[in-house]
């Protein structure tokens, strides 16, 4: 089974499972969610388009029961060793030095652009994960810190040297969440002056237009990896579209 996927506005490769059925934190505020306010997860992108394909949604449904079985029969070991050999071979020659290869930067790694660190024991496996690649600069966005029972894990991970966690806002023009270890979060904005008003830096690959007027939505366009810098103080926003 292969692990890996490729999200098209992303610089690198990840690793994603269903959306909402494995975001704990989003089913629990989608209970409890505050109806003057627009819920960010209402309008999950990971919930529409082409994660709705069928061979999308199966690709993400068997990753996530692999994911669970191993976390169910020996605490994810299974799951930290295939996806680390399948990241050696993406990403490192047969005498372990980083490949150089033309659309995927081998120095980053996207978790979760669907799905979430849904328990302490799945947080655990990454940790394993994350610890087996230094020279590699992981970025997990996460609303799982909305559950008290899961910050000392998510601490946890977010302590390694080479792991951007960053804490995802419930709501619609709300301050991205600042949240003891871990680094600054992320929002999703109704309009960039808003955004900025409140003191963030807002994505280009969700307003800045090409020549042709269409959106240059992909980091590479604009040469930026912010969301990966461990240690950013600053906010950053997403427009919603």
């Amino acid at each position: 089974m292969n692990l890996l996927s490729n999200p098209s506005k992303m610089p690198c490769l990840g690793f994603n499972i269903p959306a909402f059925k494995y975001c704990p934190a989003a089913q629990l505020m989608a209970k409890v969610k505050d109806k003057a306010k627009k819920f960010i997860c209402d309008a999950c992108y990971a919930c529409k388009g082409f994660y709705m394909f069928a061979n999308v949604k199966q690709s993400l449904q068997d990753k996530a029961n692999f994911v669970t079985k191993s976390l169910h029969q020996d605490n994810g070991q299974s799951f930290v060793d295939e996806i680390s050999k399948q990241i050696t071979k993406k990403y490192f020659d047969k005498q372990g030095n980083k490949k150089v290869l033309k659309n995927v930067n081998t120095d980053l790694f996207r978790v979760h652009d669907s799905g979430d660190l849904f328990s302490p024991k799945y947080i655990e496996a990454w940790i394993k994960i994350c610890e087996n690649f230094p020279s590699i600069r992981f970025w997990f966005p996460t609303r799982e810190w909305a559950r008290d029972s899961q910050l000392p894990s998510l601490r946890k991970l977010a302590s390694l040297k080479n792991v951007c966690l960053k804490p995802s806002a419930l709501y619609v023009d709300e301050k991205a969440p600042k949240i003891d270890g871990l680094d600054a979060g992320t929002s999703v904005y109704s309009s960039k002056e808003k955004a900025e008003q409140d003191g963030h830096f807002v994505c280009p690959a969700t307003y800045v237009k090409g020549e042709d007027g269409k959106i240059l939505a992909t980091c590479k366009a604009h040469n930026c990896n912010l969301c990966f810098i461990k240690g950013c103080k600053k906010g950053i926003a997403y427009l919603a579209h």
